[in-house]
């Protein structure tokens, strides 16, 4: 657990105490921005027993979600609403806080469940909520003016000016998205005052956090909505220009989306330095055993940094990080982008610490020959070990160890029990396979222990007294309680061995099996002075008493339901449509462009990945005396800004704003655009939608995580002819700032020695079903896998229009000029009237869909259980 922290660490740095429910009852979110609350490490709970081993480790505070829905992680146990009182008791009581996850996207249909859902929140006293939608940001403040609220990284906050829009909703901390380098998070503190929240360790998504569709579009299960399905750990073959290449000439290498797991416990002063204020592990999908091992290491190395002592850690210590879950470990993006060592590509899932590899595998006699690599673990009998043959975890071959015994030079002989007391079949082991200790039977039952320990809380005592007066003890703890005893008898003139620091330490500060710990002692005591033994005792047993049935305050807030849309954002005055439907073709290639041109369109939007060919694009579309719309970036981190002066230069007609910052830049910097807002804003709900309209953009796409029903539920709450739909378009999947071409076509760790081998070759990644997604590359270097697949809604074109829609997107990403003419000839056709949906889906060969799905997005209907 650590030493008891006390408020100002001797020789450390000084931080303003900050603890919960009380502060906060008094405060305002803004004013809680304005005084940084002391370094806090905050744990996963994905269950109630999660959450006491959190505790019980020394977690400053936890993070949970609801069960039923509006959570991140659907598939943890989670909590019930019903419970919230009593679990954040619990926690105020040992002085930790709780934050409630409501990080999905919501929809229309689903805002009576989510508002009674944040009311039940607020009233049960939570310190804080996560949210992405903006919509539901805005709403939790109408319900709850006094509870803070957290931007999730789902929120995809990675600039100061996409901070500027968080915190016009009352947002009081920003999650950083896992992308961010350490530079980065320090150029961004310096532009903001809101709290900064980083993740230190645990699994890493590939795609940027809220830009990701691919488990929804390809497995049903939205990672928007909880549902990840964890697509980027799945296998792919790399496709090169058209043929299928082994990666870096390595068969084993499939796991090409799959990145190593976050560790930054060596960073946590350089973090600490550069403006971050809370240190966050991931993990609500594991037990309580992993968070009482991580919070635990984490606590004592952030404890270090806070007061600017020697790091804390051993090897043994990273060891037994590894035994609880590691696909391997690495710094992720917190030291730069490193494509060579952020994804190996050999595995998807939990390994631990390496043993050797096989040499000889003798089935009947239930032992196994291994080679050991230098530097080996210790093996004992209860270890769990696991035979790695490329693939996912749980279809390797593991099993509990029996005994190990060293029978040569680096050979260890792996002895198994017999087939009804293992699960592991020796026949399915092959020689080669990779030999890993995945679990450790002494940190497994040591960290059980740990889960279950009472959490102490600190206490500082002042005592003092003299001759012919009681003796009188002061005593506040960590949560702000205080309480006064005095002895039942005057003290009396020490006539043999006076009254000592020792001997109050041993009966008045003998705090035992409760639940206080001493932290300060402070003597002041006139004399040489004695009381009888008894007396301490007695007046230690009734400080006890008295702290213990002080219970914290609840915050005392204002809840109120049953608020209406207008009164969350007022409605937006409405639009005239013209009478005419619009066609908009988006456009990555010089040779789409001429087509569009030659066929006539007046507007076009330009999603170019260099900015060479964006500038001749937009030289070509004005000389045609037609329109031109810019694309920015998906997302855009601090020292990016150069792309929006680039974008400037060009004088383009409007900006396509696809990420919060180039909304804020180009409503309100110094050369104000047209700015029209894209799919990746997030808008699935009419609240959403009228917040990001009302914040000066001219239209707005959707979000692509609503069926038709639900795009329809938010054209019914805004002006219709100020939305643009997705008509044809190879659906986004992942967007990562990892980058397949320069870790898999040569040997460059970023964009600065990568050779640029996207300038060269065409790359694809073939899924298990055979299907092949192009990699596009943007200006940032990131790459987007798009569906191999087209998908239209041209057959729910004429229910688009009745709800008043007029603009509509074609969207093409390698389509060479005889597709693109084909394709966009086909849609304005559709629009004229001269073709049926089903003609044009036919003739496009597309799936006929509205966004990932076609209806598969269950909606929450239910108060949460």
């Amino acid at each position: 657990m650590g030493k008891p922290r006390c408020a100002s660490p001797p020789g450390g740095l000084n931080f303003p105490r900050f603890r919960g429910t009380r502060a906060m009852r008094n405060c305002s979110a803004h004013q809680m921005v304005k005084a940084l609350p002391k370094p806090e490490l905050l744990a996963p709970a994905g269950d109630e027993e999660s959450l006491k081993a959190a505790v019980a480790a020394g977690a400053d505070a936890v993070y949970f979600g609801l069960r039923g829905g509006f959570n991140a992680r659907a598939r943890a146990d989670n909590f019930a609403a019903a419970d919230l009182p009593r679990v954040f008791d619990f926690l105020h009581a040992r002085g930790v806080q709780g934050f409630v996850t409501f990080n999905t996207l919501v929809f229309d249909r689903e805002l009576p469940v989510a508002e009674q859902a944040l009311a039940d929140i607020a009233r049960a006293g939570a310190d804080a909520i996560l949210v992405q939608d903006l919509g539901i940001a805005r709403l939790a403040r109408q319900i709850c003016p006094g509870l803070p609220l957290h931007a999730s990284t789902q929120m995809t906050i990675s600039s100061a000016e996409a901070a500027e829009i968080a915190k016009s909703l009352g947002i009081t901390r920003i999650v950083l998205p896992r992308e961010l380098s350490i530079d980065e998070i320090r150029a961004m503190a310096a532009r903001t005052d809101l709290e900064l929240e980083c993740f230190v360790h645990g699994a890493l998504c590939v795609s940027w956090s809220g830009q990701c569709l691919t488990s929804e579009a390809l497995q049903q299960r939205s990672a928007n909505r909880g549902q990840c399905a964890q697509s980027c750990r799945m296998p792919y073959d790399l496709v090169v220009d058209g043929r299928v290449e082994t990666a870096r000439g390595d068969e084993q290498l499939k796991y090409l989306l799959s990145p190593r797991d976050l560790a930054a416990y060596d960073l946590l002063s350089e973090l600490l330095a550069a403006g971050v204020c809370c240190f966050k592990i991931e993990g609500r999908m594991k037990g309580p055993e992993y968070v009482a091992n991580v919070v635990e290491k984490y606590r004592r190395a952030l404890d270090a940094a806070i007061e600017r002592r020697p790091f804390p850690l051993t090897a043994r210590d990273e060891e037994e990080l590894r035994y609880s879950f590691s696909r391997g470990f690495s710094h992720g993006f917190l030291k730069g982008s490193d494509h060579q060592e952020l994804v190996h590509g050999l595995y998807p899932g939990h390994r631990g610490v390496l043993v050797g590899r096989v040499e000889e595998v003798h089935a009947r006699s239930r032992h196994v020959l291994v080679r050991a690599e230098p530097g080996a673990p210790q093996l004992k009998a209860g270890d769990r070990i696991l035979f790695d043959q490329g693939k996912p975890e749980d279809d390797e071959p593991r099993g509990g160890l029996h005994a190990c015994d060293e029978v040569g030079p680096g050979m260890l002989e792996l002895v198994f029990g017999s087939p009804d007391q293992s699960t592991l079949d020796l026949r399915l082991v092959k020689v080669g396979d990779v030999v890993w200790k995945a679990k450790d039977a002494e940190v497994t039952r040591a960290m059980k222990r740990l889960a279950t320990q009472q959490r102490r809380i600190s206490l500082s005592l002042r005592v003092r007294g003299a001759a012919g007066l009681p003796l009188q003890v002061d005593a506040r703890d960590d949560l702000g309680r205080s309480a006064q005893v005095e002895s039942a008898v005057p003290l009396q003139a020490a006539r043999g061995k006076p009254l000592n620091e020792a001997l109050i330490r041993e009966k008045l500060c003998a705090f035992g099996e409760t639940q206080f710990e001493l932290c300060r002692l402070q003597l002041d005591l006139e004399g040489a002075l004695a009381i009888p033994p008894s007396e301490l005792k007695r007046m230690r047993r009734a400080l006890v008493e008295t702290l213990a049935s002080r219970e914290p305050d609840r915050p005392e807030r204002l809840v109120r339901t049953g608020i209406a849309m207008d009164e969350v954002v007022a409605p937006l005055p409405a639009s005239v449509s013209p009478s005419a439907p619009r066609l908009i073709p988006l456009l990555r290639t010089l040779e789409q462009v001429e087509v569009a041109l030659r066929l006539g369109f007046d507007e076009v939007q330009l999603d170019f990945m260099e900015l060479v060919g964006l500038g001749i694009a937009v030289e070509h579309v004005r000389a045609a005396g037609a329109r031109a719309i810019v694309a920015t970036p998906r997302v855009q981190k601090p020292g990016e800004e150069g792309y929006d002066r680039r974008f400037e230069r060009l004088r383009p007609d409007g900006i396509l704003a696809r990420h919060l910052g180039a909304v804020e830049h180009f409503l309100h910097g110094p050369h104000a655009e047209t700015v029209h807002g894209d799919f990746s804003l997030n808008a699935t709900n009419a609240l959403t939608a009228r917040t990001l309209l009302d914040l000066g953009l001219s239209t707005l796409t959707p979000a692509y995580d609503l069926d038709l029903t639900q795009l329809l539920d938010v054209a019914a709450g805004v002006p219709a002819g100020r939305l643009e739909v997705t008509l044809h378009q190879h659906l986004p999947l992942f967007h990562n700032e990892h980058c397949v071409y320069s870790h898999l076509l040569g040997n460059g760790h970023d964009y600065r020695d990568c050779g640029r081998p996207c300038e060269k070759h065409l790359v694809q990644l073939r899924d298990a079903g055979g299907l092949e997604h192009p990699v596009i590359v943007d200006v940032g270097c990131r790459n987007t896998v798009f569906n191999a697949r087209a998908q239209s809604a041209a057959g729910s074109l004429s229910r688009l229009l009745e709800a008043g829609i007029r603009r509509f997107r074609v969207e093409l990403v390698r389509e060479n000029a005889a597709e693109t003419e084909r394709v966009l000839r086909a849609y304005a056709g559709l629009l004229k009237g001269a073709r049926t949906g089903r003609q044009v889906i036919t003739e496009v060969g597309a799936l006929e869909k509205y966004g990932v799905s076609a209806g598969t997005l269950a909606v929450v209907s239910q108060p949460h259980a």
